[in-house]
Formats: C-alpha cells, sequence, structure tokens
C-alpha cells in the first residue's frame, strides 16, 4: 500500500508538471496571436516565432520537470493490464491512430472556425469580418488561437489533431488529481480516472478539432491548481489556476458559468493565504487578454450584445421552457449507447410528439429542441454516452449504504454543487440542441459531487459492477473503429466487397453515401475548385451558412476568398476585385433570391462550370456553379 500510495503520489506531481506546461503553451500562443495581430504581423514569419519559442520553452520545461525529453517516461504500463485502463488505452490510441491518418472532419470547424482563421490571416490581424455568418465574429477564438500557428507555419491542418490528443491523456490524471483533493476516496478516483475519459463525448473528440474536451482540461487545471495553492500557499499555482479558468472562457462563452467552482477554490486560497491576493489580481488582469473578455468588448460594440447574438434564436426566455428542454435532452444523450441502430427511428418518433402537448409548450419557448442522437457516437452529438451514466447509477445503487451527506459541507461540496449550479444557469440561459456534447466541461464536476459522497469504494471493486460496466462501456470501441469521420477499418472497401457479392440493402446505401461524405467533408469543394481558372487568385464566396469555403483558399497562402452578399442597398453584389465567383443553387437563393444562372445574367458574367456536391448525407447533392467575368472580344 505505502508503494502504490507513493506512485499515486509521483503520478499527480507528473500530472501536474506536465499540465502546467501545457497551460502555458496554451497562453502563449493564444497571447501570441493577439499580440501579433495588434501589431499586424499576424503572418506565417510571426507565427513561426511564435510557435518555435512556444515550443522551445515547453520542451526545456519537461526537460527541467521530468530529466528527460522522453515523455513517455512517466508512464506506469503495468497499470494497463487492468480493466478500465485497458480500456482507456485502446480509446486514445484509437483517437490518436484515427486522428494520423485521417484529415479532420468537425462539421462547425469548417463551416466558421477554419475560414475565420483564414480571413485573419489573409489581412495579418483580427478583424471584425461582418459576413452572413455571425458565428465567424462573435464566436470565443481560443481553440482557433491554438490552431493558427500550425496552420499558418505548415499550411496544413493534419497537426492541429495533436491539440485534443494531448488534452485527452492528460484527462486521468487531472480527473484523479482533482478528485482525491476535493475529498473523493483515493480507490474511487483511482477507478473513475479511466472510466470518465471513455465518455462518448470525449472519446469521439480526442482525434478531432472539436472544442469541448480542452476546456474540459483547462477547468480541471483551474481546479487542480487552485486546490494546490490551498495547501502550497505558491504564487505560481494560483496565477496557472486564474490562466486555465481564462483559457476556459475563450474556448467557449457557454462556460462561463464554470467560474463559479473554480472561484470557490480561489476565494478559500485568499482567505488562508491574503498575501496572494494581490498576486491573483494580477494575474486575473493579464489573463483577461486570454479570456472571452476581448472578444465580449468587441461583440458589444459591434452588436450591441456582449455574447455578440442580440437576436439569436438559441437565447431561453423562459428558464422553466430551458430546464425542461435541457433535462430532456441531456437526459437522453446520457442513456444513449455509443452503438445505436435505431437512433433515426428513436429521434423521429420524440421529434414527431413535439407538435403535441406537454412537449410542444417546450419546443414553443425552445426554438432548437430537437433529439439528434447518431447512430454512432459522434463528436458533434454525444453526450456521456449509457456505458459511463449506467456505471455510476450501478455504482451509487451498490453503495447507498456508504453514501454521508455531510461530505456536502466540504470544500470539495461546495464545489461540486457549484458544478451543479452552473449547470442550472447553463441550462435556463442556453437552448441548443447540441447541449450534450457542450456541457462536456461540467460533467467532470457533475459526476464527482456522488461521487464524493462515497465513504467506501467496495462497490467499485465487485466483480459484478466491474463486469456489467466495462461490458456497457464496450460499445464505445466499435464506435471508434467505424466512426465515419475517421474509420480504422477500410469501410469503403468493405462496402464495395459486399456489394460485389451480391449485398445490396439500404443500410448498405445509407453507409455508402454517408462514408464517402465524410471521406470529402475536409476538402468539400473540391470538385468545384478544380473548375476555377488556374490564375485565379481572389474568389468570391456564395455558399449556405453552412457551407465551408474551405476548399477555396487552397492552395494555402495562394488565393483570397471573401464573402458575396447584396451590396448595400442593393439586390446584387459588388463584384469588383473579383476573378471568380463560386456559389451553390442553394446559396445563391439565400442571398439574391434567385438562380446562379440568374445571377451571371445580371451581373454580365458567365457560368464555366457545374458540379454536384454533396456536404450532408442527409440532403441531396447541391448544384455549385463557377462564374467568371466575360472576355472582352479582340479584334483581328
Amino acid at each position: 500500500m505505502p508503494h502504490q500510495s507513493e506512485n499515486r503520489s509521483a503520478d499527480s506531481s507528473w500530472t501536474a508538471g506536465v499540465t502546467a506546461i501545457w497551460i502555458l503553451l496554451s497562453s502563449w500562443l493564444t497571447a501570441g496571436a493577439l499580440i501579433l495581430s495588434f501589431i499586424g504581423q499576424l503572418n506565417r514569419t510571426g507565427n513561426a516565432i511564435v510557435l518555435f519559442l512556444g515550443i522551445s520553452g515547453s520542451l526545456y520545461g519537461y526537460n527541467r520537470l521530468n530529466g528527460s525529453l522522453w515523455f513517455l517516461k512517466g508512464v506506469r504500463w503495468r497499470r494497463f493490464k487492468k480493466l478500465f485502463p485497458s480500456l482507456y488505452l485502446i480509446c486514445a490510441s484509437a483517437a490518436l491512430i484515427g486522428g494520423a491518418i485521417h484529415a479532420p472532419t468537425n462539421f462547425d470547424a469548417f463551416s466558421y472556425r477554419i475560414p475565420r482563421i483564414l480571413h485573419w490571416l489573409s489581412s495579418e490581424r483580427w478583424h471584425w469580418i461582418g459576413g452572413t455568418d455571425p458565428r465567424m465574429d462573435f464566436s470565443a477564438t481560443g481553440f482557433e488561437c491554438l490552431m493558427l500557428p500550425g496552420l499558418s507555419v505548415f499550411h496544413t491542418l493534419r497537426l492541429a489533431f495533436l491539440i485534443n490528443v494531448i488534452s485527452y491523456l492528460l484527462l486521468p490524471g487531472l480527473v484523479f488529481s482533482v478528485f482525491t483533493a476535493l475529498g473523493v476516496k483515493r480507490s474511487i478516483a483511482a477507478t473513475w480516472m479511466w472510466i470518465l475519459p471513455c465518455a462518448s463525448c470525449f472519446v469521439m473528440e480526442a482525434g478531432s478539432i472539436g472544442n469541448d474536451l480542452i476546456a474540459t482540461v483547462y477547468v480541471l487545471a483551474a481546479l487542480l491548481f487552485a486546490l494546490k495553492a490551498i495547501q502550497s500557499g505558491k504564487p505560481l499555482d494560483v496565477i496557472l489556476s486564474v490562466f486555465s479558468a481564462a483559457l476556459m472562457t475563450g474556448t467557449k462563452a457557454s462556460n462561463l458559468p464554470l467560474l463559479l467552482p473554480v472561484s470557490i477554490c480561489l476565494l478559500v486560497v485568499l482567505f488562508q493565504h491574503p498575501r496572494l491576493i494581490v498576486t491573483a489580481t494580477l494575474a486575473a488582469g493579464v489573463a483577461s487578454v486570454i479570456s472571452f473578455a476581448p472578444l465580449a468588448v468587441a461583440n458589444l460594440r459591434h452588436t450591441g450584445d456582449w455574447a455578440g447574438a442580440p437576436d439569436s434564436l438559441l437565447k431561453i426566455k423562459n428558464p422553466t421552457i430551458g430546464l425542461a428542454g435541457n433535462t430532456l435532452l441531456l437526459a437522453s444523450a446520457s442513456l444513449a449507447p455509443a452503438v445505436f441502430p435505431p437512433a433515426d427511428k428513436v429521434n423521429q418518433w420524440f421529434n414527431d410528439k413535439l407538435v403535441h402537448p406537454p412537449l410542444q409548450y417546450i419546443k414553443d419557448g425552445f426554438a432548437d429542441f430537437r433529439f439528434t442522437h447518431p447512430q454512432l457516437a459522434s463528436e458533434e452529438n454525444s453526450g456521456l454516452g449509457l456505458g459511463v451514466s449506467a456505471a455510476l447509477l450501478l455504482g451509487l445503487a451498490g453503495a447507498i449504504r456508504h453514501i454521508q451527506t455531510s461530505q456536502l459541507f466540504t470544500l470539495g461540496g461546495a464545489v461540486g454543487a457549484g458544478f451543479w449550479i452552473a449547470l442550472l444557469v447553463y441550462m435556463m440561459k442556453l437552448g441548443n440542441c447540441g447541449a450534450p456534447r457542450l456541457i462536456a466541461p461540467y460533467y467532470v464536476g457533475l459526476i464527482g459531487l456522488p461521487l464524493l459522497l462515497i465513504r467506501s469504494g467496495l462497490t467499485f471493486t465487485l466483480p459484478w459492477w466491474r463486469w456489467c460496466s466495462l461490458i456497457l462501456l464496450l460499445p464505445i470501441i466499435p464506435a471508434l473503429l467505424l466512426n465515419p469521420a475517421r474509420p480504422l477499418l477500410p469501410m469503403t472497401g468493405i462496402i464495395e466487397k459486399l456489394k460485389a457479392n451480391g449485398i445490396n440493402n439500404g443500410i448498405l446505401s445509407r453507409m455508402e453515401i454517408v462514408y464517402n461524405v465524410y471521406a470529402n467533408r475536409s476538402d468539400a469543394q473540391r470538385l468545384v475548385r478544380e473548375l476555377l481558372p488556374p490564375d485565379t487568385a481572389s474568389i468570391g464566396f456564395a455558399g449556405t451558412s453552412d457551407d465551408s469555403e474551405y476548399s477555396f483558399w487552397l492552395p494555402l497562402g495562394t488565393r483570397t476568398v471573401r464573402e458575396v452578399a447584396p451590396a448595400l442597398g442593393e439586390q446584387l453584389p459588388d463584384t469588383r476585385g473579383f476573378d471568380a465567383i463560386v456559389t451553390s443553387d442553394w446559396g445563391c437563393n439565400d442571398r439574391f433570391g434567385i438562380t446562379p444562372e440568374q445571377l451571371a445574367e445580371k451581373i454580365g458574367w458567365r457560368i464555366i462550370g457545374t458540379t454536384r456536391i454533396r456536404i450532408y448525407a442527409s440532403n441531396p447533392p447541391a448544384i455549385w456553379s463557377v462564374l467568371c467575368p466575360e472576355k472582352p472580344m479582340i479584334d483581328p
């Protein structure tokens, strides 16, 4: 037992050290982007300098921490012979391999997060883009600041998945360190440090470029360093906690309520160590630069609303409706298995009920209230999932005799309650069908509170609980193997062989469409781009708000893309400065109320080519057209 205790103490120290380096690197890259933008040098050279200094500093820090640049030195491989650590190792390995062999396909990233980076780089500074997709302006920029140096310097997105892989590798150690520091029994924390990262929302984002997983690491880091500061009284721990909290808000504004549990810990620090008040105040002032605060100011200036969307339908006006709708969404996502073949039928059944009372009352006040469970766990639509939820419920049922409510009156209880209060604030304010994914950073505290109340870890060592939980968690593995975004099996080849053997049904046809759509999503409009004249340098984009303009920036550094919209007071766009315009039939109708053919006629241009592009497996292909100016006649 002393040996295990020493090992876990060493693990916690190693986790804290590596996390500190990650927080400092994230802070540096975020601040670096803002500094370069301020001086008008947000370009390849400026980002190369920032990236070089950041990586060099991180390697130096890790070398000082661990005595070796070989990062696997801190890993204790014997633990992975056990059930839950083995499951986590499989998930982490699959995420790493999937992210390495497949280009990113995250829907939100390609819709607005990557295009906004390219617009910034084109102008060598952050600026208010002001297009038809307001998300490119008002959404938090934290994750983009981490992607920006790699995209700028190496002209590729293929390295961006490492941000989430690193975050996923840090997750178990952070869960254990924070849970034990809050008062969860070490044996329980040692089990749940492997189970919680196997939640669908974490596993499926681990190899992607989604921005929910990294926020989970930030909130855990903020708590970890605040809790360490209570014991150590060191200014550095306070600084790291404040910086982590700032990064958390800078990643997504929906994380703002999570400042409550972090603030509870920091208040205890300042109460016990009053001399740190100045340090905390100065750290907060510096950290505000990497938080959501600068964007909130810009949003207020440009839209009159600090959140940037004054008329957003996602804002809940009736808190009761918000609580009811979000409760249904979160509960259903928490009970959805990672492999859920009847998901479409279940979604349809629920969504059909929304036009009838009592669900109709929720729908009327919750504009985006709909069920979107995927057939396979996905990075866009997954929450905790059945495996983690069932493991928790079974454990609580088995340990009912060992629950002590007196733990609610400890610091751990106050922090855990802070997470639940933060969730209530979120649920009363925001109505988004993606809630199960958006609250990913909340789950650690929501689960930590009931685990804190259990004063005996005996239930979690019983064979019946361990095997039941493992069986319920195992479907995450086939979900990873078959994940359309990053399949680890040659699904296209398998489908072709099945069809060649005479197997051809509706399910197989659907699978073929889905895998083909995801295989092309990282460069969805490639066929349209290939229609452009070779010397095209300036492109006008006229797609829908969900279409990505990324394909038209390729090869990166050689073209610029600007949005084509009706000129002020006019029905038609100002075409000056464009070598070509790319538009879909849907996008042209959305912007101008006419077809691409009619647009070409009205502006005096011609359509030089059309092609069909399928971006959504559930929608038919859209017709895309390339318009170019009429060439002047040359006299013989």
